[in-house]
């Protein structure tokens, strides 16, 4: 008995030590929005080595897509894990790869909820649409006691706080092998928000 209970101490202390040592920063900033594939796959291989980093490429292919469906497949691509769970094979698409059915089930919620993006950047309000302010584009990442749990298979939770609601969204994100941190499951990204901009196109002054 005593034998295992220290195995399992040992692989507790390694996961936490592991955990310590991927850096996650409360705060990660954009100096722009990518607005070409090569752009920001240079942005990416830059900042998304911390799982922050990656968060805040996933939200630039987020508002990219909202902007030009096209680019931001591609961005997608660039910025997903490539192990089959959300990309598939395609020719035409970045690198011969494009997002897979599922994956599209869930990036099509955008089109629902095109505002919700921009949401993900500090200072935009519900009052003006969440349109961007000046760049630098700020976004707020935090983490819990659970985070690290899959830390010992390079994967890591965080959470990325949105001006549209009261709690912050999960983000669960897999670093390659090329250290760059990459989007495993995004789902709680594309929902609407609890503060839902007016569309004053709707206005009716009579």
């Amino acid at each position: 008995m005593k034998g295992w209970i220290s195995v399992l101490t040992a692989v507790i202390v390694i996961a936490g030590l592991a955990f310590a040592k991927t850096d996650v920063p409360k705060s990660v900033s954009l100096d722009k929005i990518p607005s070409t594939i090569e752009e920001f796959v240079a942005m990416r291989d830059e900042i998304a080595v911390t799982p922050s980093g990656g968060a805040a490429m996933f939200v630039a292919a987020m508002i990219n897509y909202t902007k030009d469906q096209a680019l931001g497949l591609q961005c997608f691509t660039a910025i997903m894990v490539n192990d089959g769970s959300l990309l598939g094979d395609d020719p035409k698409g970045y690198g011969g790869k494009a997002p897979n059915k599922n994956a599209m089930y869930l990036i099509e919620q955008l089109e629902k909820y095109p505002y919700a993006p921009f949401s993900y950047i500090s200072g935009t309000t519900v009052d003006d649409g969440y349109a961007l302010p000046s760049a630098p584009y700020t976004l707020t990442i935090t983490t819990n006691k659970y985070s690290a749990n899959n830390i010992g298979k390079g994967e890591i939770k965080v959470f990325v706080a949105t001006t549209g609601g009261n709690m912050p969204r999960p983000l669960a994100l897999v670093v390659n092998n090329k250290g760059i941190w990459k989007v495993k499951e995004f789902s709680s990204l594309v929902l609407g928000l609890s503060k839902v901009p007016v569309n004053k196109n709707n206005d009716d002054d009579l």
